[in-house]
C-alpha cells in the first residue's frame, strides 16, 4: 500500500514536470522561430477576436501573416485558402468566415482550420506550425511586438492612385459615404472626404469599421484585382506597405498635381469673437493656401475634424499659435526650425518667449481691418482679391547687411594664457548661413530685416550693424544670482558648440578643441 502511494506521488511529480517543460519549450520554440526569421516584423497580426465575447482564457495569438502567405503560395494557394468571399465577391478580412456568429463557432474555426492545416503539412514532412495540444506555442504570454508602420497616403501617393484607378472621374473607387435612406455606401462627386473623417481608430456604433479595417478591406482586394488583371498594382504583403524599409522605396512623383477640392488659392484668416463674428481689432492674415499645399503631406496636415472642406476646422486662434500644435501655423513653422540649416540659431533661442508686436505684425496685417468693421465677412471674391494683393507685395528674400560690413575675422583671445587666439571666420560663417537660406521662401519672409540674422549669436542686444561683442555681457565670472548669464568661456563654448551640434557639423566637430584653439 505504502509503495503504491510513493509510486503515485512520483508519477504525479514527473507528469507536472513534463507538462511544464512542454509548455516552456512550445513557447520558446515559437519565439525562437520568429526571432530567427526577423525579430522586427511588420506582419504581426494580433488575434484576440475572442475578447469580443468575454475574458480571454489564454493569451492572444501573434500571427505572422506574411510567413503564412508565403507558405501557402509555395503550395499554389492564395488568399482564398483562409479568407471567404461574400455574395458580391468581396473578400472578408476575417479568417475563414464572413462574420462572427458566436464564441464557440469562432473558436472552432480558428482551432480546426489552423491545426488541421498544420497537421496536413506535418504529415507531408513539411515545415509547419504547432499542432493539436501545443496550445502555448500560439497563445504566448509575451508575443513579439509588431513594428508595423502606418501608411501615409500623401499627395504623391494619392495622385498615383487617381491615375491608376482611372482619373478624376473614378474617385468613387475609394471614396463613399453611408446613405441612411438606402442603407448603402454611395458616392457623391465633389463630396469626397478623408477616410479618417468617418473611420476612426476604433469602430463606433455608427461606423462599424475602424480605419485599419476599412483601409485593408478597400486596399488589399483592389490590389489583388489589379494584380490578377496584370495591371500596375500596389502590394498585398504586410511588410510591403508597413515596414519602414519598404516605405522608403515608395516612388514619389516629382511633380504632384494639385488636388482640387474647391479650396481657394489664397485666403484671409481672420480672428473671430465669441459670437463668431470677424474681429476688426486683430489684423487678418493673408494666407497662401496653394503654396502651403506643396509643403503639407495632405489636407489633414492642417485641417482637423469631421467637417467637409468648407472651412469649419480651427475654431480657436490658440490652435494657430500653440507651438506644440504642428497643425497650426506657429507649431508647423517651429518644426521647420529643427532642420539643421535653421537649428544652429533657433535651437538656442529662448522658448515660450512672448512674441513682440513686430512679430505679430509679420502675419497679422492691420491694413485689412477695414474689411471687417461692420462685423461681417466680406464676399469671398473680395477677401481673396485682397489676400492675393497682400501676398504679391511680400518680399521673400533674406535680407542682410552688405558683405563688406560683415567683419571678416573676429579674434577670440580670452584664453590666450593657455591657447593661441582663435581666428573666428565670422564672414565665412555668415555667408554660409545665408547660402543655407537661399531660395527658402519661409526663411525669406521671416528674415526680412537686415540685422535680424545677427541676433542668432548677438542675442539680447538691440538689432544693430555693430552689435556688442560677447564680452559686453559675459565679461564677469559666473554669478549664481544670474544663472542665465554664464562667464565668457562658458558663453563662447555654449554658443559655438551648441550651434555645431544643432547643425550637425562634422568639421570642425563641436569637441575638436585644437581646431579652434591651437596649443601654445
Amino acid at each position: 500500500m505504502e509503495r503504491g502511494r510513493r509510486l503515485l506521488f512520483w508519477a504525479g511529480i514527473m507528469f507536472v514536470f513534463a507538462a511544464v517543460s512542454i509548455v516552456c519549450l512550445e513557447a520558446q520554440g515559437l519565439d525562437a522561430m520568429a526571432k530567427a526569421d526577423d525579430p522586427a516584423r511588420a506582419d504581426i497580426v494580433t488575434i484576440d477576436t475572442m475578447a469580443d465575447f468575454g475574458k480571454l482564457e489564454l493569451p492572444a495569438v501573434a500571427f505572422y501573416h506574411d510567413m503564412h502567405t508565403d507558405a501557402l503560395a509555395k503550395q499554389g494557394k492564395d488568399c482564398t485558402a483562409c479568407h471567404k468571399k461574400d455574395a458580391e465577391g468581396k473578400m472578408s478580412l476575417k479568417y475563414d468566415r464572413l462574420k462572427d456568429e458566436n464564441a464557440a463557432s469562432v473558436k472552432e474555426i480558428y482551432h480546426s482550420g489552423c491545426i488541421s492545416c498544420h497537421t496536413e503539412m506535418a504529415d507531408l514532412s513539411q515545415k509547419t506550425g504547432p499542432v493539436d495540444g501545443q496550445c502555448r506555442s500560439c497563445h504566448t504570454v509575451k508575443p513579439l511586438q509588431s513594428d508595423r508602420q502606418p501608411v501615409k497616403m500623401d499627395l504623391s501617393l494619392h495622385a498615383r492612385h487617381v491615375t491608376a484607378t482611372g482619373g478624376d472621374e473614378k474617385c468613387g473607387t475609394c471614396h463613399h459615404r453611408y446613405d441612411e435612406a438606402s442603407k448603402k455606401l454611395v458616392y457623391e462627386k465633389g463630396k469626397e472626404q478623408n477616410c479618417r473623417n468617418c473611420h476612426e481608430q476604433m469602430p463606433t456604433e455608427e461606423v462599424k469599421l475602424s480605419f485599419a479595417q476599412a483601409s485593408h478591406a478597400s486596399c488589399v482586394p483592389c490590389h489583388q484585382k489589379f494584380a490578377a488583371e496584370k495591371r500596375d498594382s500596389g502590394p498585398v504583403r504586410c511588410a510591403s506597405c508597413h515596414s519602414a524599409e519598404a516605405q522608403t522605396e515608395i516612388r514619389q512623383l516629382k511633380d504632384v498635381p494639385r488636388l482640387k477640392r474647391g479650396q481657394p488659392d489664397v485666403a484671409l484668416l481672420v480672428a473671430r469673437d465669441t459670437q463668431g463674428r470677424p474681429r476688426a481689432d486683430v489684423g487678418a492674415v493673408a494666407f497662401n493656401h496653394k503654396a502651403h499645399e506643396t509643403y503639407a503631406q495632405d489636407c489633414r496636415s492642417c485641417h482637423v475634424g469631421k467637417g467637409s472642406m468648407d472651412g469649419d476646422f480651427f475654431k480657436l486662434a490658440g490652435d494657430m499659435h500653440l507651438p506644440s500644435n504642428t497643425q497650426g501655423c506657429v507649431g508647423c513653422h517651429k518644426t521647420r526650425q529643427q532642420d539643421p540649416t535653421c537649428a544652429g540659431c533657433h535651437a538656442q533661442m529662448k522658448r515660450n518667449a512672448a512674441p513682440d508686436t513686430a512679430s505679430c505684425a509679420k502675419c497679422h496685417d492691420d491694413s485689412l481691418n477695414s474689411l471687417y468693421r461692420d462685423g461681417k465677412m466680406p464676399e469671398r471674391n473680395v477677401s481673396e482679391a485682397k489676400a492675393a494683393e497682400v501676398i504679391a507685395g511680400r518680399d521673400l528674400t533674406v535680407s542682410t547687411i552688405s558683405v563688406n560690413e560683415i567683419p571678416e575675422t573676429v579674434v577670440i583671445d580670452s584664453l590666450v594664457d593657455k591657447y593661441q587666439a582663435s581666428q573666428f571666420p565670422h564672414r565665412k560663417i555668415v555667408l554660409s548661413l545665408l547660402k543655407g537660406m537661399k531660395d527658402d521662401k519661409l526663411a525669406g519672409y521671416f528674415h526680412g530685416q537686415e540685422t535680424l540674422m545677427c541676433q542668432g549669436c548677438h542675442h539680447r542686444s538691440p538689432a544693430s550693424r555693430t552689435p556688442p561683442g560677447c564680452g559686453s555681457c559675459h565679461a564677469k565670472p559666473f554669478d549664481p544670482a544670474t544663472p542665465d548669464r554664464p562667464g565668457l568661456k562658458a558663453a563662447y563654448h555654449g554658443q559655438c558648440m551648441s550651434c555645431h551640434t544643432a547643425m550637425k557639423l562634422e568639421k570642425p566637430r563641436n569637441t575638436a578643441c585644437v581646431e579652434c584653439h591651437k596649443k601654445k
